[in-house]
C-alpha cells in the first residue's frame, strides 16, 4: 500500500476506535461504501496498526475466569490473584470478591444461605452495603465462636437489615439419634423451613486431609480413615464427594444442614475456595453440580483447567 492509503487506513481507524464513529458516519466522510470502511478496520487491526489491550479489573484474571465459566457452564466464575501471595492474603482476596459479588447481585427480598468455613468467615468483613435480605445458616457450628456459620449470619444481618436463622447445633453429631433430636427442636426446625426460601447461598469447599475441611476436624482418626477408605475427596455442606463428585453417604444421618435436593434447587449457589490442598475437591465440587458459581485463585482454577 502507499502512504496515503496507508493514512487513510489509521484516519479510519481512529475515527472508529478512539472517536466512536460508525461505519456510515466514516463512509459518509471519505466518500466510500461501509462496507471498504469495515474492511480497513479490520486490516488496521490484522496488520498491527491498530493494538488493543484489555486491562484485568482489580485482582481478577479475566481469561481464567472465562475458561473456568465456559468449561463448567457455571453462572459467575471469578478466579482472583492476591497481591499478598500468602494463605492468609489469599483466602482474604477471595473472601474480598466474592463479597463485591453479592453486593452486586443480591436484590431486596433474596435469602441468602451460608454454610460454615474459614474462608468464608471473611466476607463480612468486606461487605458494606446490601439490600434488605435475610440470612439462613445451611449447616450447623463448626470452628471458633467468632468465626462459624451463626456468627456470620448475625453479621452479615446486621449490615443487611433483615432477619437471622441461625441454627444453633454442631455440624456433624456423634449419632443418628442425636440429629433427630436435634432437628425435632423448635428453633432448627424453623431455620430448616428457610431452606426452601433461599435464593443465593454460599459454601465453603473442604478437601478430605487435616486442615483443609472443618468436617475432617470433627471427626476421630479411625472415621476419616474410613471415609477416606470409602473414596471421599471433598465435602460442601458437609456433604461428602468422591473424586468424581458422585455423593457419598458417609455422614448423612449424623450432619446437622442443608437437604441436597434442596440445596441443588437453589437459583445461584457459589462456593469459596483456596488453597493448594483443595485443588482435587475443588474439581470434585464442580463436577458434582452442586455449585453455580466459583470464587477461587489462580493456582486452583490453573489446576482444575489443566
Amino acid at each position: 500500500m502507499g502512504p496515503d492509503d496507508l493514512f487513510q487506513r489509521a484516519v479510519i481507524a481512529r475515527r472508529y476506535y478512539l472517536e466512536g464513529r460508525t461505519r456510515i458516519q466514516i463512509a459518509e466522510e471519505f466518500g466510500i461504501s461501509r462496507f471498504k470502511v469495515a474492511r480497513e478496520i479490520d486490516e488496521a487491526l490484522a496488520s498491527g496498526m491498530v493494538e488493543i489491550t484489555i486491562h484485568d479489573p482489580g485482582s481478577v484474571d479475566v481469561e481464567l475466569s472465562s475458561q473456568l465459566q465456559r468449561r463448567f457452564g457455571l453462572e459467575h466464575a471469578y478466579v482472583v490473584v492476591a497481591d499478598e501471595n500468602s494463605p492468609q492474603g489469599r483466602a482474604d482476596a477471595v473472601a474480598k470478591v466474592t463479597a463485591e459479588l453479592l453486593q452486586s447481585i443480591l436484590r431486596e427480598d433474596d435469602v441468602v444461605g451460608v454454610d460454615c468455613g474459614r474462608t468464608l468467615t471473611k466476607i463480612a468483613n468486606h461487605l458494606t452495603a446490601l439490600p434488605r435480605v435475610d440470612v439462613v445458616q445451611l449447616t450447623g457450628m463448626a470452628g471458633a465462636l467468632t468465626s462459624n456459620g451463626a456468627d456470620l449470619v448475625r453479621r452479615i444481618t446486621e449490615i443487611s437489615g433483615g432477619r437471622s436463622w441461625p441454627m444453633y447445633a454442631p455440624l456433624v453429631v456423634s449419632d443418628s439419634r442425636t440429629a433427630e433430636s436435634l432437628t425435632g427442636t423448635q428453633q432448627i426446625q424453623e431455620t430448616l423451613a428457610r431452606h426452601n426460601k433461599v435464593t443465593c447461598a454460599v459454601v465453603s469447599v473442604g478437601a478430605w486431609s487435616p486442615g483443609a475441611s472443618q468436617v475432617y476436624e470433627l471427626l476421630t482418626a479411625e472415621e476419616t480413615e474410613q471415609l477416606e477408605r470409602a473414596g471421599v475427596c471433598a465435602e460442601t455442606c458437609a456433604l461428602l464427594l468422591d473424586a468424581d463428585g458422585k455423593r457419598l453417604p458417609g455422614l448423612d444421618e449424623r450432619r446437622m444442614g442443608v437437604d441436597e435436593e434442596i440445596l441443588r434447587a437453589v437459583p445461584t449457589v457459589i462456593a469459596l475456595v483456596t488453597g493448594h490442598a483443595k485443588i482435587a475437591a475443588t474439581r470434585a465440587v464442580l463436577r458434582s453440580g452442586l455449585v453455580s458459581s466459583m470464587v477461587t485463585d489462580a493456582e486452583i482454577a490453573a489446576a482444575v483447567l489443566a
